[in-house]
């Protein structure tokens, strides 16, 4: 999908409107992820991390690439799931930080 395509704005629309505060909340995005345990080669449960505003995208990038704000960023915190996420992902990032080859 390329950035002038319907769908995509009306994602973008939607997603500037959750970032003012002028969408109802029974509207807008909500994204859900989960994680992939390479150990036991299995996903983990779907985890909801939300509402999204949107922040901005890479028009021309292929897939199109989005930054989304976590509006319920702060909620998130405050569960112990989200914040095992985000430290599971910082130690991953860091070990592939000292594991990677330096390229010249």
């Amino acid at each position: 999908m390329h950035d002038e395509t319907k769908l995509i704005k009306k994602l973008i629309h939607v997603g500037r409107t959750a970032s003012t505060g002028d969408l109802d909340e029974a509207d807008g995005l909500v994204l859900w992820c989960r994680q992939y345990n390479k150990e036991a080669k299995s996903h983990g449960p779907y985890l909801c991390l939300g509402r999204l505003g949107y922040n901005t995208h890479c028009p021309g990038s292929r897939p199109l690439k989005f930054v989304w704000t976590l509006l319920d960023f702060d909620l998130l915190t405050k569960h112990k799931a989200f914040r095992e996420m985000v430290t599971a992902n910082q130690n991953k990032e860091a070990r592939e930080r000292v594991t990677s080859p330096l390229s010249h």
